[in-house]
Parts: C-alpha cells; sequence; structure tokens
C-alpha cells in the first residue's frame, strides 16, 4: 500500500468520508468466510510436558467429576510452564479463529499461547464449575501445512479439552468518527478525524521519550537514532507528564515545551501518559510538602494511600488527588493555549496481571469499581472544572475475561490502548529475553470485539513493534505503535537492541509504504483537514442503498465543513458536477448512495485490471479512487471506459463493493496478481 500517496492527499479525496471509510475499513480485514469448524485436535492425543495429567472422568486427585469432554479425555495444566501442544495441518495460509474447550472450576485462570513456537499472548479462561466451555483464543495466522499450537500454563489450574480451528470471521473497523467531549476544539476533532481514517489502512510510528536525567538529560537519544539509521523520524511522540506535574517533588523540564515544538513547529502528534506517584508514608504526608522522589512511588504495596478515599469529600486522599490534578491541568492549559490536541493516556495499566487484586500502580490498588469513578473524576475535572477540551482520552486494556470489569465506558473513552510487552519468555520459570515480532493479531481482535468496534485500537507501549509483513499478513490493524526508550542497560534498550527490534526490521517498517513518519503526516493537519462526516455514525455500503430523498444532509456546507471544502473539493469538475453538487438545488442525481448498478455505464476493454486511475500501476490509490466512485459515481466518476473496464475486477460488468474488496485483498496481497484477471 502506498502510505505516500495515503498520508498527503487523503485530506482532498474524503467528500464521502463516512461511507467511504467505512468501506475502506470493513475491506482491509477481508470479508467473512464463515465460522464453520476445519479441524478439531484433542490435547490428549499432542505432545504433553507432563502425559501423566491426562484425565477421563475424575478430576486432577482422582475425584469423579461429571463434565463431558470430546474423546472423553482430557489435560490438567497445574504448575507453571506445563505445556500441551497439537499439530494443526490448513491447506492454505491464512487467518483463522482458534477456540479452546476448557473447565475452570478453580476461578479465572490465564495460560501462554504459543504457536508455532513463538509466545502471541495470553487466553483468560473465565471460571465455570458445570463442564467444558468453548472459550475463544484469538484470530491467528497459520501457515499452510502444519503448525504447532501450544498451551503453556502460566496460572495453572485449568483443564483442557480440545483446540476448534475455523477460518477467521473479522469484525468491522468502522468506528465513528466522534469524540466523548462535546465541546472539543476544532483542532482535536481534525487529528480525531485523521486517526480514524488512518486507522485500518496504515500504522503511525511512535516513540516514546525518556524522563528527564535520563541519557545525561538528552530527551533526544532516540529520535537522533532512528534519524541516522532510518532517515525518518515517527509521527507520534510520547512524552510523560510524571515530572512537570508533580506536586511531590516535580518541577519544569519542558515536556510541554517539547510537545508543542513537536505538533506546531515539526507537524507531528503527541501522546502522553502520567506516572503520578504518591508518597509512601500518606499518613504522615503534610499538604504541600516537598517529598523526595525516593519517598514517593507509584506501586501499591510501597504506598499505604488507599484511592478509595479520593472518592470520598473532605479526604487528605481527596485533597491530594485534585491538587495534583490541578498541576496537571495547569500543564495542560499550556498545550491548549497553543492549539495543540494530545492523546491522553493517564491511569494507564490499572488492571495488571488481572482480576482486582493484580494491579502494578497505586491507582487501580482498590479494585476496579474504584477506579473506573476515579478514571470519571479525572475527566470530569479537567474537562469540566478546568474547561480543557483538547484531550482525547486513551484507556488501557488487557484481554482477560475480567479485562472490561475495569472499563469506565463509552462515554469517557475515545482510544483503547494495548502495552505489548512480550519479548521475555518465561518458560523456564525465569525470565530470559527472546524475539518476538508476532504481529498479536488475536490480542488485537479480541479488543475490537470486547469494545464492540466503538473505539480505535492503538498499541500504547511496546518492547517490539512487530514486522510489516506480520502486520499486513495477519491484518492486525493497530492505529500507532509507540516503542518505549532506551534505558541504562540491554535488556531495556526497547529501540536500539535487536533482541526486541532487529535493525533491519527498523528499517523496513519506517522506510515502508505501510507505516506513517512524521514527514508523511498531512500539512496543516491541525487547520486544514476535513471534518467531512465528523460526529456521523458510518453505514457500511455493502450493498447498493435506495436513493436518499434528503441529500442536503451530505452535501449541504455546515460550519464545520466550509473550510474544508476548499482541501476536498476535486480539483477537476465538469459543468455537470459542479451543478449537481450545488446544495440549494438537490436533485436525485446528486445523492452519493445512488446504486450503481442502475447508472447507465460504459464498459471498454481493459487496460490493465485495478489499475483504476490509469498511472500503469496497481496501488492503494486506485482503491480509494474505486471506492469513492462506488460511494458516488456522480461526484467521482471513472475517467473513460477503459478505467471502467479495469475496475470490473469482480467481472461482473457492475462497478459495486464487489470490485473494492476484491482490489483491496489484492493490495494486501491476500489474493495474486492473476487473480485479478479472472
Amino acid at each position: 500500500m502506498k502510505k505516500k500517496f495515503y498520508a498527503k492527499a487523503l485530506s482532498t479525496i474524503v467528500a464521502a468520508a463516512c461511507s467511504i471509510n467505512a468501506l475502506a475499513v470493513t475491506n482491509l480485514v477481508g470479508s467473512d468466510v464463515g465460522a464453520a469448524t476445519i479441524g478439531i485436535y484433542e490435547f490428549e492425543d499432542g505432545v504433553l510436558s507432563n502425559p501423566e495429567k491426562i484425565h477421563e472422568g475424575t478430576d486432577h486427585k482422582g475425584k469423579p467429576i461429571d463434565v463431558n469432554a470430546s474423546g472423553g479425555k482430557y489435560v490438567f495444566l497445574e504448575k507453571a510452564n506445563e505445556t500441551a501442544t497439537v499439530e494443526v495441518t490448513v491447506e492454505e495460509t491464512g487467518m483463522y479463529d482458534l477456540t479452546i474447550s476448557a473447565y475452570a472450576p478453580y476461578g479465572t485462570k490465564i495460560q501462554n499461547l504459543i504457536i508455532n513456537g513463538v509466545t502471541q499472548g495470553q487466553v483468560s479462561f473465565e471460571e465455570n464449575t458445570t463442564d467444558f466451555v468453548d472459550v475463544s483464543a484469538g484470530k491467528y495466522k497459520l501457515n499452510k501445512g502444519t503448525n504447532t499450537v501450544t498451551i503453556e500454563s502460566s496460572w495453572g489450574w485449568v483443564f483442557i479439552d480440545c483446540l476448534k480451528v475455523s477460518n477467521a470471521e473479522f469484525p468491522s473497523l468502522a468506528t465513528p468518527k466522534t469524540l466523548i467531549d462535546s465541546k472539543a476544539t476544532d483542532e482535536t476533532k481534525r487529528l480525531m478525524s485523521y486517526l480514524n481514517d488512518v486507522y485500518g489502512n496504515n500504522i503511525l510510528s511512535g516513540q516514546q521519550e525518556i524522563y528527564r536525567y535520563g541519557h545525561g538529560g538528552n530527551f533526544e537519544q532516540e529520535f537522533d537514532w532512528l534519524l541516522e539509521k532510518t532517515g525518518k523520524l515517527p509521527a507520534v511522540r510520547g512524552f510523560d507528564f510524571l515530572n512537570c506535574a508533580n506536586i511531590l517533588y516535580g518541577d519544569e523540564d519542558g515536556t510541554v515545551d517539547r510537545m508543542i515544538n513537536w505538533a506546531n513547529n515539526k507537524g507531528g502528534i503527541v501522546t502522553a501518559s502520567w506516572h503520578i506517584t504518591v508518597p509512601k508514608n500518606f499518613e504522615n504526608y503534610t499538604r504541600g510538602a516537598y517529598v523526595q522522589y525516593s519517598d514517593a512511588t507509584y506501586v501499591p504495596k510501597e504506598t499505604d494511600f488507599d484511592p478509595s478515599q479520593i472518592l470520598i469529600e473532605g479526604t487528605k486522599e481527596r485533597t491530594f488527588y485534585l491538587d495534583s490534578l490541578e498541576a496537571l491541568a495547569n500543564q495542560l492549559k499550556r498545550l491548549d493555549d497553543a492549539n495543540v490536541p494530545l492523546i491522553f493516556r493517564p491511569l494507564h495499566e490499572a488492571e495488571g496481571s488481572g482480576g482486582e487484586t493484580g494491579s502494578w500502580f497505586w491507582w487501580g490498588k482498590a479494585g476496579s469499581a474504584v477506579y473506573k469513578e476515579l478514571w470519571k473524576l479525572t475527566y470530569d475535572v479537567l474537562t469540566n472544572e478546568y474547561d480543557l477540551h483538547n484531550l482525547i482520552w486513551e484507556w488501557n486494556s488487557y484481554t482477560y475475561a475480567t479485562s472490561r470489569d475495569w472499563y469506565p465506558g463509552d462515554e469517557y473513552v475515545d482510544i483503547i490502548g494495548y502495552d505489548k510487552y512480550n519479548c521475555t519468555d518465561w518458560s523456564t520459570g525465569s525470565p530470559v529475553l527472546k524475539h518476538n515480532d508476532s504481529a498479536i493479531s488475536g490480542t488485537f481482535y479480541n479488543l475490537v470485539d470486547m469494545y464492540n468496534s466503538k473505539k480505535l485500537v492503538a498499541m500504547a507501549e511496546n518492547d517490539s513493534f512487530s514486522t510489516v509483513e506480520n502486520l499486513t499478513s495477519e491484518k492486525a490493524a493497530w492505529l500507532y505503535f509507540c516503542t518505549w526508550y532506551d534505558g541504562d542497560r540491554d535488556d531495556i534498550n526497547f529501540l536500539s537492541n535487536e533482541t526486541f527490534n532487529r535493525l533491519e526490521d527498523t528499517i523496513e517498517m519506517y522506510q515502508s509504504d505501510y507505516c506513517i513518519t512524521l514527514d508523511e503526516i498531512p500539512e496543516n493537519l491541525y487547520s486544514t483537514y476535513s471534518l467531512e462526516g465528523f460526529g456521523e455514525t458510518p453505514v457500511l455500503p455493502t450493498e447498493p442503498t435506495e436513493p436518499s430523498t434528503e441529500p442536503t444532509e451530505v452535501t449541504e456546507p455546515t460550519e464545520e465543513t466550509t473550510e474544508a471544502t476548499e482541501v476536498t473539493e476535486p480539483t477537476e469538475t465538469t459543468e455537470e458536477t459542479t451543478e449537481a453538487t450545488d446544495p440549494t438545488e438537490p436533485t436525485e442525481a446528486t445523492d452519493p448512495t445512488e446504486a450503481t448498478e442502475e447508472t447507465s455505464i460504459e464498459f471498454g476493454t481493459p487496460s490493465k485490471m485495478g489499475d483504476v486511475n490509469l498511472n500503469g500501476g496497481v496501488e492503494l490509490a486506485d482503491v480509494i479512487c474505486l471506492s469513492r466512485y462506488v460511494a458516488s459515481p456522480v461526484l467521482y466518476p471513472l475517467e473513460n471506459s477503459t478505467a471502467m473496464a479495469n475496475a470490473d475486477v469482480y467481472h461482473d460488468k457492475i462497478i459495486n463493493a464487489n470490485d473494492v474488496s476484491k482490489l483491496t485483498e489484492y493490495n494486501l496481497r491476500s489474493i495474486p496478481a492473476e487473480d485479478l484477471e479472472k
């Protein structure tokens, strides 16, 4: 796919953005192929690290239990690092849904999933005390021929019966172009509109900067390294308010100045987390007192700070948190004054290792119910009390059975973030670094499903960022990645240590057509990027629709879209087209949803199947050109009868979503070039 065309020219081709984006994004992940099971593999017949753990009608102690397992037998994974492996044979390389039949009478347990020797992520087996049930493990790429699928016990204490394999069904990625803050600034809306258009088509590159005092005070080390090795800089730069918005020991470290410079002078995108610390000895803390860094923490077990008290008026904890929000708001206000929108990720990774007691940070210490109220309080104070409307709210999720318990709700979250650190192998019982460039597609689609395709899904932090090949072949459509900074030793040098990201992979990623870098972000993103379709619910035009009786809803200029008209207006329009799109004289012909089958079209002799724009190649530009035509043949006619013939890749003398879908699959290399000819 040609990101250079997409990134630089997208703002000029979104006159029908809502319907086009919905169509293009859906087709990126392919069309549904049905969920029929194509194979069932019994774990008891596979390779077990402990063959004695096979049971039939009994639990792990030999006590009879009344369960129904396929084949009658099943495997008990008890201790950490026990494994059960089956060989799975498929006829074609592709994406497959994996389902595990399991019985978890001892509580919700999380285990590792390994495919062809590569750890893909974890599977959460929710507690059930009745019988074996099917648990989705996610969508994963399997190679033609034989593959190995391994369940490795992490928490253990679960019975597994069999693995079921079926062709993958993909959910829609057509998320609404909207923000939870109805008063969001114009710049924030434009950024969200751009993120929505990128989602499912490209991935934005990202890099986290180090904290103050790291690298001897050189905040640019990672960025200089990337520029030297790849010739590129990331589109997204990650920051943290740890120091500049800290009432205990913080001071001015230039964070906001660097944010403003990245957005306004370099044209980049900024995101930030907030590692807010509390006194270790909060009982003896006096409001306003200076607390040294060594006496502050965000680790739950290191402090007596009780986050549940924040929710109670008049408490010492609430006063501390509101004071902290004031310090943060002062920094965010500087961004707002500079017209800089921020992807804001506060109170992150709350659930930690899963459940109600696994949090790694104090803000998750009191469990999910308290945490959700804390998130809502944070949103309400910053948005309503401090009148900050330049924030896109990103919330960290996991894919455990309990993860949605921590979700503040659709009305409080704009983006779902996932923090990927899977290059640490625990199979020996001790941490060992091991290169892992899986696209973790199963995790991505589990998150999409978990939040009903309503939110963009991003890789908010990562050790390795995968590879272009893995991301595209596994259809893992992460919005962006943001590699964590290099530390002071190899095991935490996430960018430059090749155990995490191999140099050749980094170069390929940053120079690829799939990955958007800083120089490829649309010019004047925050002032001129189109808001067409913002706030509308996307409708998938998979079937030709009836002509609308209210065409002015699409074509009538509004306060938001008037400025964008200069960007989105076609550069070459005929007199007929101009008359048809005049909002003062709506006619049936101006309806962009009019069925293309009913349009009189002429097919010539094809010059090159798929070359819709007649430039001699078949690329993403052709997909976009074809999508525009399908959305509105009147507004976006094809050049001539040859272009019409080239567009008919479905070979049915009808130009519709079927042709867009097939052409998109070709661009993703899901089908060979010869398939366009037949």
